[in-house]
């Protein structure tokens, strides 16, 4: 029993390592995230910025036009890519949740454990006075 409770101890301990480093990739891919979405929000303020195209010359205005769509087709990218973010950051959420919910089962079992190795600890000194309350009263008879 008590290699038992030692196991656990070393298997809490190894669980709450792998937490810890879920949660730090988890703020990691949240950080790129955020960087994404932010990306994303500066290219469409920078999209309306730019306006209509063909109020100045021909080569101007097809020079803005094609500056625009760059700019549009650069958002739609960062657009795809921050969906891409979003989802490794809702994978790893599930799989820090996941964790702690394993570490928390764990260190369940391990206090279970340590109950019963108390109960057990506590029967055998209750038996042993017992046996010496015994041995007393026999002894007092004699």
């Amino acid at each position: 029993m008590k290699q038992l409770q030692l196991n656990l101890r070393r298997l809490v301990d190894l669980r709450g390592r792998e937490l810890e480093r879920n949660q730090a990739e988890l703020a990691a891919k949240e950080q790129l995230r955020a960087r994404s979405a932010a990306a994303v929000q500066r290219l469409e303020a920078l999209n309306a910025q730019l306006g209509p195209t063909g109020a100045s010359a021909p080569s101007l205005a097809l020079n803005g036009a094609d500056y625009k769509q760059a700019v549009m087709q650069w958002a739609d990218q960062q657009r795809q890519h921050l969906a891409v973010h979003e989802a490794d950051v809702a994978a790893q959420r599930q799989a820090v949740l996941a964790v702690a919910r394993k570490q928390e089962a764990v260190g369940q079992l391990l206090d279970r454990v340590g109950e019963r190795l108390r109960a057990d600890d506590e029967r055998r000194q209750q038996k042993g006075q017992d046996d010496l309350a015994g041995q007393v009263w026999l002894r007092g008879r004699a």
